[in-house]
Formats: C-alpha cells, sequence, structure tokens
C-alpha cells in the first residue's frame, strides 16, 4: 500500500540498466508481474486477513475462468456486516522534519455489533504489481457501510493466473466475464459499484464504460493517458531506462498488444460513460497529477464529482482515510441507493 510495493513491482526495470534495449523492455511490460517474478507468498496476505479479522479469515475465496487468454482469477468476498473495526489514517512528524502517513486498524470494544443490511456490491480493483489485500481496508470499510465486497487479483497478480500484462484491454474484457459469473452464481447483491486504485482506477473507468451494469465508479489516483503514466512512473521511481527507450518501447507494446493507446486512455473511458464518477487525486501525485484529474473531469458526465488531497501523492492518497473515507461511502450511497436487501 506504498512506495515499497511499487519498487517491488518495477525492480525487473532497475535489473535493465546498462542493457536496457526498446525491445527488452517492451518484452518486460508485457509480461505479467507473477511471471517476472514468483508470486508472493499468500502466508503474509492470510496473515494480514486474520489479524484484521480478529485471529479468523472472514474472507470467502472464489476463483472465475476468463479469456481470451485463458486465465483463472482469484477474488475474496466479504459479506456485509458490523465487523467491529474502525480505519484512520493520519500524517505525523517524525521528530527529523520530515512527515510520515499512517494507517493503522483499531478494534472497538465497548459496542455490541450492529446490524448492517446489504445495500449493494462493490468490486475493489489494486493497482499494478501488487494484489488484492492490499485492498483490504477498504473492504472493511465498505461491508460495515452495508455492502457485500469483492477484492480481485487481476489477471497475472497474487493467487490469479495469466502471462500478459495487456495495460487493461484483457483486464476489461475479464471483468465484463467476472460480473457474468457472479450473477450467473446468484453471488451479486443489488446494484453494482467499483472502486480502483491508479491502474485499477483505469480499469474501474474501462469496465464501466463497456458494462452498463457498473452503476457507481469511485477512481482514485486514476490517469488520463496510459503511456504517460508509465513515463512518469519511470521517472518517480528512479528506474535507471532512458525515456527515449521506455517510449519506443511503449510503441512496441501497443504493437505486440494490437491496441491504440489513445482508445485506453481515461478521457476515452469518460466520454463513453453514462454514469457519473467520484475521482479522487493528490496534490502530489506526479504519476496521475492534478491535470490529470482535470482532464478526465472536464471530459465525464454530468454528476461526476472531483476530490482533491493537497497533501497526498500516488502511493498515499487511495488510504487517505481521514478525507476520503466519508465521502466514498456516501458516492456509493447515493448512487447504489435501493432499499436495503434484508434486516
Amino acid at each position: 500500500m506504498s512506495r515499497t510495493f511499487a519498487k517491488l513491482g518495477w525492480a525487473w526495470l532497475a535489473l535493465l540498466a546498462g542493457c536496457a534495449t526498446p525491445e527488452k523492455v517492451a518484452r518486460m511490460v508485457v509480461t505479467a508481474p507473477n511471471v517476472q517474478r514468483a508470486a508472493r507468498s499468500s502466508q503474509w496476505a492470510d496473515q494480514l486477513l486474520r489479524a484484521l479479522c480478529g485471529g479468523t479469515n472472514r474472507f470467502q475465496s472464489i476463483s472465475i475462468p476468463v479469456g481470451p487468454p485463458e486465465a483463472t482469477l482469484n477474488a475474496m468476498l466479504l459479506p456485509a456486516g458490523d465487523y467491529q473495526l474502525d480505519f484512520v489514517s493520519s500524517v505525523e512528524n517524525d521528530g527529523h522534519g520530515h512527515k510520515l502517513f499512517t494507517l493503522k486498524a483499531l478494534p472497538r470494544t465497548n459496542c455490541p455489533p450492529a446490524t448492517v443490511p446489504e445495500r449493494g456490491t462493490v468490486f475493489l480493483l489494486h493497482g499494478y504489481s501488487i494484489q488484492k489485500e492490499t485492498m483490504a481496508p477498504w473492504a472493511f470499510v465498505l461491508a460495515q457501510a452495508g455492502y457485500r465486497v469483492v477484492l480481485l487479483d487481476l489477471r497475472g497478480h497474487g493467487q490469479s493466473t495469466g502471462k500478459t500484462f495487456s495495460c487493461g484491454k484483457y483486464e476489461t474484457s475479464d471483468l465484463v466475464q467476472v460480473l457474468d459469473y457472479f450473477d450467473a452464481k446468484g453471488i451479486c447483491c443489488g446494484k453494482v459499484g467499483v472502486l480502483g486504485i491508479s491502474f485499477g482506477a483505469d480499469l474501474a473507468l474501462q469496465w464501466a464504460a463497456r458494462d452498463a451494469r457498473v452503476a457507481a465508479v469511485v477512481a482514485i489516483a486514476a490517469y488520463d493517458q496510459p503511456e504517460e503514466a508509465f513515463v512518469r512512473f519511470a521517472q518517480e521511481m528512479k528506474i535507471p531506462v532512458s525515456i527515449k527507450v521506455l517510449e519506443q518501447a511503449l510503441d512496441l507494446v501497443a504493437s505486440r498488444l494490437d491496441l491504440r493507446w489513445a482508445d485506453w486512455s481515461g478521457r476515452t473511458a469518460m466520454e463513453h460513460l453514462s454514469t457519473p464518477v467520484f475521482l479522487i487525486g493528490g496534490g502530489r501525485d506526479t504519476i496521475s497529477p492534478p491535470g490529470d484529474l482535470e482532464v478526465l473531469k472536464n471530459a465525464a458526465p454530468a454528476g461526476t464529482r472531483t476530490l482533491l488531497i493537497p497533501e497526498a501523492n500516488h502511493f498515499v492518497v487511495g488510504y487517505w482515510f481521514q478525507e476520503i473515507a466519508q465521502p466514498v461511502t456516501s458516492w456509493f450511497g447515493e448512487r447504489l441507493a435501493a432499499e436495503p436487501l434484508g434486516d
């Protein structure tokens, strides 16, 4: 949930230092993170979830076949409920003139669990190179607000299979198929919403633009042009690959995936959306900068809302709960409004 995860995900570029060619970089970009390195052990993820759930993993695991290209996606389902858990974020001084962002899980111990009727289903989409468990804080926030929550490992990430990272092309098709699967199995309840961070935010926009069943979108740290976001990320992380080589590599990526970058921009998705979006960005985000937020807002359907967190960068804005948790739950409450599905 931080710059550390991002560095792990992009460490492969550092290995190319001094010998990077556009062809090598392009090959690495389209190779799924789990193929480039061993998939992260699920042990730490299970330990995290058990710690958050008071010793018991309350998530139900589901496997969904998708394709082409063929892959199996791993998802976790958390029903609506009062899990007696609050998440609190803050910015604190470290005593050396630096500010540190912290996120804490605080168990409640002085009040009985409340009954929480289910009011809809919300999918959570993680960023590039990380996995669904990083979205666990949002799962609890939204489940306690009355939503059945689905955390999903994108293809080639976490516990999902898949050998190719397609910058949104295959992943968006996967999401349509996931919802088809859930509908057929009767897993979803009520209207459907999605919350994504970074690459997950881009996917949320692309999915909603292609699937009218998605009634509410929250896009955090979304970018406009994906190829520009790649370059900015490399600059932010000080990856030792020249911008020229990276730009040439991205041209090759588009050719190999048979896509046009403009077709997968945030602006293009916005122009095909019929439902308003809640856009959240960070004032210090150099990867999905405030300028991109403005571009997306200008192309968005009427009723779209934006929220800029001046102090937040790309790596923490998605967990800036002190300022975004309540507006996000309110947005889903408005957009997924319906009679409760049970008492």
